[in-house]
């Protein structure tokens, strides 16, 4: 199946399709059409992309919820939460520590 471009990068897939190529034409600041991007497009785009990427990563929630449930049978509560901040996350919680400590 032989596509051309434009059909290539059309419909409701599109994004999710060519991402290199929308990432490289985004940090260009040049469409795929070859015409310029805004300058306030790009940098708005990017801040909300920064914001994105600096939320709480779904897998370090699931991670955490696991040590907790697990490492409460291992270690006592002032040892879990010390572990826990050692290692960059929140300390337990009051609900976390009424279920898996009382």
């Amino acid at each position: 199946m032989d596509l051309n471009i434009t059909e290539a990068i059309d419909g409701p897939d599109a994004l999710d399709a060519v991402p290199e190529s929308i990432d490289r034409a985004i940090d260009d600041g040049i469409d795929l059409s070859g015409a310029p991007l805004p300058k306030d497009m790009v940098a708005f785009y990017k801040e909300v992309m920064q914001k994105e990427a600096d939320r709480v990563c779904r897998v370090r929630v699931a991670m955490r919820k696991k040590i907790i449930a697990t490492g409460s049978k291992h270690f006592d509560q002032e040892t879990l939460n010390k572990r826990l901040l050692d290692a960059g996350w929140e300390g337990l919680k009051a609900a976390e520590i009424a279920y898996f400590f009382s």
